[in-house]
């Protein structure tokens, strides 16, 4: 129906993570009222590259006098334009081609004249086989690290062993409940979300450049196929309820929301035929099976508490305040296990936990019809957590003293100040917008790599 880009900080309605703002991705609801659909077709062609397009169709109909149905769905085959390198001098072509599918089924309830139900569900798959990574460079195809001949990478081309891939799966169930009472309305919406990802990545510079490079294996060792597995897994639900009411001067709305989500996360690096080849022990205690060099097994759990109210006033006819607040309670553990050569064997826990609060001060005045100022002062906030432990059977004694000992990280807070001016002209046939700004950030989130 529409997508709705809200500048930042959104912290008091929207919470954690609306820093620089929201975006709003909002659905076209079923009708009640008449049966419709539509089909949408498309083909595209990339210089250099493969083919693709994508078909798109919906269909509407009312079910009875009180209820209605809207089912959409849609195939995307996106084409690739990287080529990859072979072993065996060959060039794969347009390995980063892919296809995207899904649909979305909802239906609405209307019971009663004050009472609405709308449940939904949407479903989407992306797969892609290969990746938008350009090579320079790689250790594996050229005549100064290995026997073969040299390969000339050229623009929008990688150097690959083996086929890579990405999958990613996500379900999205959500129920939202509206009652009038009157002066008074309900808002219940809880929803539940269900998220798989794999990908898989041809490793071996990277794996190469330590069992070639630092412990001095032979070539028929560090040349072997490095497949590096990242599998990821997140689902979790949330609950939101909210009250709102008001009248043509003043209009508020208070509610709470709460979050419990699971996130497990691992690696694998398995090298087969490596612990045959050097006889080197690989086989690890925890969880590392043969030829696992680095594995990896980490579970998160996320809770997340607040409750949250805004009220805007009506001053004058001119004049528009508009206040809000928002407290927030959060908590997150983890528990992490790594096993292989590659790992400091070992399983470590944690936690973490934040609370605190948002507020939001909005004035906004109407010199004439055409002229408008605006101020506002609010506070938004991104949350911290847990960072994962150093690997520090790869690091150095400096990279270990510069970037250990930084078990967790907290919580990122920016105080926005701001004044800004809209005036239309020329009967409404021009416009002009202005504003000013400062931020105070406190704790700013940065990622470092050792």
């Amino acid at each position: 129906n529409r997508v709705e880009v809200l500048r930042g900080p959104q912290g008091t309605l929207f919470g954690s993570g609306s820093l620089s703002g929201t975006v709003r991705y909002i659905t076209n609801q079923p009708d009640l009222e008449s049966t419709s659909s539509a089909v949408e077709l498309d083909g595209r062609t990339i210089d250099s590259g493969g083919s693709g397009g994508y078909a798109k169709a919906y269909f509407n109909s009312p079910i009875g006098d009180s209820s209605a149905m809207r089912i959409v769905a849609y195939y995307d085959d996106i084409p690739g334009w990287m080529d990859s390198h072979q072993p065996d001098g060959s060039l794969a072509r347009n390995v980063n081609d892919g296809k995207r599918y899904g649909g979305r089924l909802a239906f609405r309830f209307e019971p009663t004249e004050n009472l609405v139900i709308t449940p939904r569900v949407v479903y989407q798959k992306v797969e892609f086989d290969g990746y938008n990574r350009e090579d320079l460079y790689n250790i594996l195809g050229n005549e100064f690290t290995t026997t073969r001949p040299m390969v000339s990478i050229g623009k929008n081309e990688q150097y690959t062993q083996f086929d890579e891939e990405f999958t990613d799966r996500f379900t999205l169930a959500d129920l939202k409940i509206e009652y009038d009472f009157g002066k008074v309305n309900l808002t219940s919406i809880t929803s539940y979300t269900d998220r798989e990802l794999v990908a898989g990545r041809d490793a071996g510079a990277l794996t190469s450049s330590i069992t070639g490079g630092s412990i001095g294996l032979d070539e028929e060792v560090y040349t072997l196929d490095a497949p590096l597995d990242d599998f990821t897994e997140v689902d979790g639900w949330t609950q939101e309820l909210r009250l709102d009411g008001g009248n043509e001067t003043l209009a508020w709305v208070v509610g709470a929301f709460y979050s419990d989500f699971t996130r497990d996360y691992g690696q694998e690096l398995l090298v087969s035929g490596f612990e045959d080849l050097t006889d080197i022990p690989t086989k690890g205690d925890l969880i590392a099976p043969k030829d696992g060099l680095y594995w990896s097994d980490l579970s998160y759990d996320f809770k997340q508490f607040a409750i949250f109210g805004e009220v805007t006033w009506a001053a004058s006819d001119r004049l528009d305040l508009t206040g809000g607040l928002r407290y927030y309670d959060f908590d997150e553990s983890r528990i992490q296990t790594f096993d292989g050569i590659f790992a400091s064997p070992g399983t470590t826990t944690g936690d973490a936990d934040a609370n605190g609060f948002a507020p939001r001060f909005i004035a906004d005045y109407a010199i004439n019809e055409d002229v408008s100022i605006n101020g506002q002062i609010s506070k938004g906030f991104r949350l911290g957590g847990l960072n994962d432990p150093l690997n520090l059977p790869l690091c150095t004694p400096e990279d270990a003293e510069t970037f250990g000992g930084n078990d967790n990280f907290g919580d990122e807070k920016l105080w926005n100040y701001e004044l800004g001016l809209k005036s239309m002209f020329m009967n409404g046939r021009a416009m002009f917008n202005a504003a000013i700004f400062y931020q105070d950030i406190q704790d700013l989130q940065a990622v470092l790599l050792a």
